[in-house]
């Protein structure tokens, strides 16, 4: 499956958000509002309802995901299993980035033994 056709659908058009629960519903509880059933922490007291659906931090929530990316809201709700995958797909990426290190570094910090990253950033900063 090539690039385009995997950020499209049959029809040619962009995928929906990466969450879309922000545009369908919202739950409101005693302690407050919340985006969804993941949400951490409250957006709004109980009795703001009516406001709290189109306001500037739920507006924030949405833009971030009609974008596919993850709002700072939603990186705060490691319980939810979109922000979970979101998270691991970024921690691969960074994985398979080469290190900015050149190799001779590498090596001289597996031979003591594994000393600290930052020891050897102080040392020999980059440029």
């Amino acid at each position: 499956m090539n690039e385009k056709t995997k950020d499209q659908d049959e029809l040619g058009l962009q995928a929906g958000p990466l969450c879309r629960e922000p545009w369908e519903s919202y739950y409101i509880l005693r302690r407050g509002i919340l985006p969804c059933c993941y949400g951490n922490p409250i957006v709004a007291p109980m009795d703001e309802w009516s406001e709290t659906w189109n306001s500037s931090q739920l507006q924030e929530i949405r833009r971030y995901l009609a974008r596919g990316e993850l709002s700072p809201y939603c990186r705060e709700s490691l319980g939810c299993p979109i922000v979970q995958r979101v998270l691991a797909q970024e921690r691969a990426r960074e994985g398979s980035v080469k290190s900015s290190r050149p190799g001779w570094q590498r090596r001289l910090n597996r031979l003591f033994l594994g000393l600290p990253a930052r020891i050897y950033r102080k040392l020999f900063p980059a440029r």
